[in-house]
Parts: C-alpha cells; sequence; structure tokens
C-alpha cells in the first residue's frame, strides 16, 4: 500500500503542503515559470521566492507542469499543478495525504509516515 503523511492539524497539514509546492517550484529544471494569469514567461531567477511560491494557493500563478515523459519538454497545454495534494481528514480526526517523494519532504515537520488505512474514511463497523 502507499504512504501517506499523517498530521494532527490541518494547519500542520497545510503548512506541510505549502513546503512541499515551494520544493517542487524550486526543483523545476527549466529557469522559467509560466505565469497562467498573463500567459507570460517569467524567468524563475528573478523572483523572490515567495514570489515564485505564492502562499495562497488559490491565486498561484506559477503552477508546475508536467514534461513529456520521452522528450523531458515541458508541456504547458496539458494541465499544471499548483499543489503536491489535498489533505483529507480522517474519521480518527488526523489529517492525511499521498507521501511525496523523500526530495519534497526538505523542510516538512510535525508528520509521521503511514501506510494507507481503509479505516481511516470507512469505520470498521461498515466493514463487517
Amino acid at each position: 500500500m502507499a504512504d501517506y503523511l499523517v498530521f494532527q492539524t490541518q494547519q500542520a497539514a497545510q503548512s506541510a503542503l505549502e513546503v512541499i509546492y515551494a520544493n517542487m517550484v524550486e526543483s523545476v529544471d527549466s529557469p522559467d515559470l509560466l505565469d497562467v494569469a498573463t500567459g507570460q514567461v517569467v524567468l524563475k531567477d528573478e523572483l523572490t521566492p515567495d514570489e515564485a511560491v505564492q502562499v495562497n494557493a488559490g491565486n498561484r500563478h506559477f503552477p508546475v507542469f508536467g514534461k513529456n515523459a520521452a522528450t523531458g519538454v515541458k508541456n504547458t497545454t496539458a494541465g499544471h499543478t499548483t499543489a503536491w495534494a489535498v489533505a483529507q481528514q480522517t474519521l480518527q480526526g488526523k489529517w492525511v495525504f499521498p507521501k511525496p517523494d523523500d526530495a519534497l519532504l526538505d523542510g516538512v515537520v510535525g508528520a509521521t509516515v503511514a501506510s494507507f488505512d481503509p479505516d481511516w474514511f470507512l469505520g470498521s463497523e461498515l466493514l463487517g
């Protein structure tokens, strides 16, 4: 089963998602970012880290685009992401989302790693 990050509070999970997104932006190979609000390409090196990440996820202008696996070329027409995941609350009151690669976890605090557990969402009384 897949590994998940588990947090005690929604705020801790959201903070971790912000750090992961910042790490995603930082790891973009290309020196440029596409501002989806204007359609203009901007040089990543000319932005402050706060400008590049834009903490308000609903307002992010510089998303992370996928790459063609065969060519390695950035694909700006097939969608993009402005977050690693969306944290979900479990029936036990914890907050979880899928664990990214370790390279994206630099600076993430307050998480434990656990394998996915269906009881997080189903409750054992429904299983049987």
